[in-house]
């Protein structure tokens, strides 16, 4: 896959989507998959901002029924068991513990009521070939059990907990790059790193059309144009920045919630555990790889997008109320990483992010204003992505009167997913076939990062014999990753690789060996300058600083 400006610049797209979050990207995705002539453009790399920053949860969203929101909570549902169909190698089932206590303000049996009507909408979870990937019904644990499963529940006042399932994607990032990934493959062209910097309109029939963009090579900063019959807004948190190109007032207002998640050496057991505070809101804590990730707070944000951080203020007041409820005895010293994410709400007369819906809404401007050539996608939630896209591009195929195929992104793995039906086959012949050559620990990591395309890469390395090389022993990360994330996965920058490609960086700081290592390898590849190096290094650095307030 190759970052070709010229190719966006020369052809005339049917859809051009702003926007490689995980809406974009499975827009992408989709537009392909049904043979449409599709452009990607993002403005920095695919899925680093939010549609990484999440809580590594696919789900139905529990804490939607008590808002009576039964249609989100359904569509999440059913999307959940898509995604473990098309994403089988980062989607897997995750026990959750939901432990009551005598303080609760939503009594027991309200609590088993929703957790009885989340089964019954999840009628058809189980309709998987993978028996690894059905997930149990909900059960009642006495207090007794529901100890000897998670001892760091604080046992004064419990009473006992509710055992339920939901899905965890191990790693968001790759699950979002393997969309662009797919889309690409399918004849899209992809690029990170091009910002969108205005629309290119034309008077049509004495109404006012949308015909593309104006794009910048952020690199070069260099302005071309991409000339599109779609244009498709899926900025995510600056959806409506992007509208307030075409004017000053958009037709649709977002407001920011900030969510921040905290990383930990492992602290607690093997299962999940949704927590509701006591001031009604909820936080889950959730056993990811070897460590504890703590997640998420649900505040307001009014800054700029692309000023949000974690500071010191939000990690301390997020540790105390998870150490309030759980005693875990979180310390700031023990925390490895912290990140931030925006969910981009729609405004429906209340500004308590907390409570917003998490509906999405795509927008037809020109049923709406009469713009054509113009769709927006806002709201909506990582797991309804792939229905969010489906919707979309159902919505232009109609309004252009386009001949395509019917949907199938639905049951079709992405190409990393294309695993064979059963992933337990699939991880055993991956270390029967490998594991003598590169060791069983490099091979797992294959496997977990990569899944189908993992041979790919061990392919590179017997091309190239010094490519086998470990350059981090902790992970297991072999040089062979570096190459194969430059030349197939359009990674343009050390945090690209160290978080989005190879993901080490998501499990704490980086030694600084590996890092002057991958970025020496990355200068190599991509020609960069020794100065262009040092900025690099700097760059990634500063994301191990917290200020102490945002």
């Amino acid at each position: 896959m190759h970052r070709d400006l010229r190719l966006l610049e020369k052809e005339v797209f049917d859809i051009l989507i702003i926007g490689g979050g995980i809406s974009g990207a499975c827009i992408a995705h989709e537009a392909a998959l049904r043979g449409l002539k599709v452009a990607l453009i993002e403005k920095e790399d695919f899925g680093h901002a939010t549609s990484a920053a999440t809580s590594k949860l696919i789900h139905g969203g529990l804490r939607y029924l008590a808002r009576l929101d039964f249609s989100v909570v359904r569509e999440s549902l059913r999307e959940r068991r898509y995604l473990e169909q098309i994403l089988p190698h980062q989607a897997f089932p995750l026990p959750f513990l939901l432990p009551v206590y005598d303080y609760f303000n939503t009594p027991r049996f309200l609590l088993s009521l929703g957790l009885t009507l989340y089964d019954l909408l999840s009628f058809d979870k189980n309709r998987l070939v993978d028996p690894s990937k059905h997930l149990p019904n909900k059960r009642w644990l006495s207090k007794h059990d529901a100890l000897k499963l998670e001892p760091k529940l604080d046992p004064t006042g419990l009473q006992g907990a509710f055992l339920y399932y939901d899905v965890l994607n191990r790693h968001p990032e790759r699950s979002n790059l393997d969309f662009v990934l797919t889309a690409a493959e399918n004849g899209a062209v992809v690029a990170n790193y091009v910002a969108f910097e205005d629309f290119i309109t034309e008077e049509y029939h004495a109404k006012k059309r949308v015909r593309g963009v104006v794009a910048r090579d952020v690199f070069e900063n260099k302005l071309f144009p991409i000339e599109a019959k779609v244009t498709v807004n899926a900025a995510g948190p600056w959806g409506d920045i992007v509208l307030s190109k075409l004017h000053k007032n958009p037709v649709r207002q977002l407001i920011r919630s900030k969510g921040i998640h905290l990383l930990f050496p492992r602290v607690h057991g093997d299962y999940a555990i949704t927590f509701e505070t006591r001031d009604r809101r909820h936080f889950f804590v959730i056993p990811w790889l070897n460590f504890t990730l703590l997640g998420t707070t649900d505040t307001p944000y009014r800054g700029d997008p692309d000023n949000v951080r974690v500071s010191e203020k939000d990690i301390a007041e997020f540790m105390d109320v998870v150490n309030a409820h759980i005693p875990l005895n979180l310390k700031r010293k023990d925390l490895l990483y912290a990140y931030v994410g925006l969910r981009p709400l729609l405004f429906e007369g209340t500004s308590d992010t907390y409570k917003a819906s998490r509906k999405h809404e795509i927008v037809d401007h020109e049923k709406v204003e009469g713009v054509g050539g113009l769709f927006s996608v806002f709201g909506g939630k990582w797991t309804t992505s792939r229905a969010l896209a489906e919707e979309t591009v159902n919505k232009i195929v109609a309004r252009q009167k386009w001949a395509v195929k019917k949907s199938a992104s639905h049951k079709i793995p992405v190409s990393a997913g294309r695993i064979g039906p059963y992933y337990s086959e699939f991880v055993q012949k991956m270390h029967l076939k490998y594991d003598r050559a590169y060791g069983e620990k490099t091979v797992a990591r294959m496997v977990e990062i990569y899944g189908a395309h993992g041979e790919k890469v061990l392919q590179l390395a017997e091309e190239q014999k010094n490519l086998s090389e470990i350059i981090d022993p902790e992970s297991g990360l072999i040089r062979a990753e570096i190459h194969h994330a430059v030349k197939h996965e359009l990674a343009q920058t050390l945090n690209d690789f160290l978080f989005r490609r190879s993901g080490i960086a998501n499990m704490g700081p980086v030694p600084r060996k590996t890092v002057e290592f991958v970025a020496a390898e990355m200068a190599k590849l991509l020609h960069w300058k020794s100065s262009r190096k040092k900025e690099e290094i700097a760059r990634y650095e500063k994301t191990l600083y917290f200020p102490k307030s945002d």
